[in-house]
């Protein structure tokens, strides 16, 4: 099977977990945000801050090096399980004994037992077979699409049952230890590597991810920064708000963009011996990121105060006008992702870091200079900041790799026209007595269906005769033969 085709299957079933991940999600944040206050999803915001930072201090890019390694042997899957284990491990004892003092610094004693819970998914989540890794590598998702429908569906009925019964932060903490449980456990039913502790390839390992560590902890201060600032500045009530609202404009990004991408990744990693396969693959992938991407974003931007209505009711207004600025945060966010990824798999992970420190220290001085007085300012100069960012980084990889960004704006055109035509459908419906639900789903429908079909009819008149149209259409052909039913 071609790298092209196995890139789209892999895509679609990642979507299609994602879809039904994202689904019992919405469902989830829908009965969350009437039955939690403010404060409550601020204390999960602290957590959630508090151990990523801590995770990333171990943090041993071991994802990362098994999809661009050459060649793959049983050490170094061993080294990778072991030393992903140890070294989360460590940290969470390390944030156990430290979980007051962390509770001190915020202001919110509720977070010192919080923290202490919520960090022992960290070293059960990294007990799950290298084996998964190697599927990665392979492209090859369809065992973690069953495993991670057990993992959501499970995690989902903890949340929902727990926060009925009881409401508080709890439920979303058990949730996610529950989640870690089924998905280490489910893992060694889908893939029959199992592991041994080995460190032997230690060393190489090390020397290819401590740039990535330190990356890590530049990366995480510039994406949590502006929530940092808010809980000092606001206080926790405030950064509920804010960082909710927040998270809803990343709900498309994380469920369904973020993932589907990863077969993306090995594809780039898998031409980066030729300079001119490797540029048209990032370009292609940019090119498809960012025609999933515009027509979503224009909606998020167009309907702040309704979206936040849906999901997350009545009681979140106050916020609700922050998603538009949020739109901005949520399109850089995945292009990054992809982009950071490409470099990554060049191995120009020095190269990344010091880009990551430099981008870091403007937004923090930006941020702290003009968007301390409100939360929209924060939220808009935040926004932006992620577009001169993102914008950077994209002119990096095209010095590197010579991706070609004229050809890669041509591509982007009939999305960007499906778009317009899109939300302009949507704004000539006559919906506004209707009730909110109806609006949304009207509106919504309208938009996606219209932008689609402009954006693959705008590209078949202009780009039929590219290399990239051609390669997307013949692999669709193929899989539609290869899954049609025989007989």
């Amino acid at each position: 099977m071609s790298i092209s085709l196995q890139v789209i299957k892999s895509s679609g079933l990642l979507l299609g977990l994602q879809l039904i991940h994202r689904g019992l999600g919405i469902v989830s944040t829908l009965i969350l945000a009437r039955l939690l206050t403010p404060e409550h999803f601020g204390v999960v915001a602290l957590v959630t801050i508090a151990l990523q930072f801590f995770e990333l201090l171990v943090e041993t890019g071991n994802q990362q090096y098994i999809v661009q390694k050459r060649e793959l042997d049983d050490e170094d899957l061993n080294t990778a399980w072991t030393f992903d284990f140890l070294s989360k491990s460590i940290i969470a004892v390390l944030i156990i004994g430290g979980s007051s003092a962390v509770a001190e610094w915020f202001n919110e004693p509720d977070l010192t037992l919080a923290l202490a819970v919520a960090s022992l998914a960290l070293p059960i989540r990294a007990l799950k077979t290298p084996g998964m890794l190697r599927l990665a590598r392979d492209i090859n998702y369809r065992p973690l699409f069953k495993l991670s429908l057990w993992q959501k569906g499970l995690s989902f009925l903890t949340v929902v049952s727990i926060a009925l019964v009881h409401p508080s932060y709890w439920a979303i903490i058990a949730g996610n230890l529950v989640a870690a449980i089924i998905y280490t456990v489910g893992s060694y039913h889908v893939e029959a590597y199992r592991p041994r502790w080995s460190l032997s390839k230690l060393s190489e390992q090390w020397n290819f991810s401590q740039w990535l560590l330190l990356r890590g902890i530049v990366g995480f201060t510039r994406s949590q920064i502006d929530n940092l600032m808010v809980s000092r500045v606001f206080g926790t009530s405030h950064l509920g708000g804010y960082n909710l609202v927040r998270e809803v404009s990343l709900l498309p990004a994380l469920s369904a963009i973020i993932p589907m991408s990863e077969p993306l990744l090995a594809a780039i990693a898998n031409g980066k011996d030729s300079p001119s396969i490797l540029a048209f693959r990032i370009r292609l992938s940019l090119a498809l990121m960012i025609t999933v991407l515009m027509p979503i974003t224009v909606f998020i931007m167009s309907y702040p105060d309704l979206i936040v209505r849906v999901l997350l009711g009545p009681d979140w207004s106050d916020y609700g006008h922050l998603l538009q600025a949020f739109g901005l945060f949520f399109f850089t966010f995945c292009l990054f992702a992809l982009i950071s990824d490409a470099i990554i798999a060049q191995g120009r992970v020095k190269l990344l870091f010091w880009f990551d420190v430099i981008s870091t220290l403007t937004i923090i001085l930006v941020l702290w200079r003009w968007a301390t007085h409100s939360l929209e300012a924060m939220a808009w100069w935040r926004g932006w900041l992620a577009v001169i960012t993102t914008a950077s980084l994209l002119l990096i990889l095209e010095i590197q790799t010579r991706v070609d960004l004229v050809r890669l704006a041509a591509l982007c055109i009939p999305a960007l026209i499906g778009s317009v035509c899109g939300i302009f459908s949507a704004n000539a419906v006559p919906v506004a007595g209707a009730h909110f639900l109806i609006q949304f789903l009207v509106l919504g429908t309208i938009h996606v269906a219209v932008a689609a079909i402009v954006t693959v009819a705008t590209g078949w008149l202009f780009l039929a005769r590219t290399e990239e149209w051609g390669l997307v259409s013949s692999s669709l052909v193929s899989l539609a033969r290869r899954t049609r039913p025989s007989g």
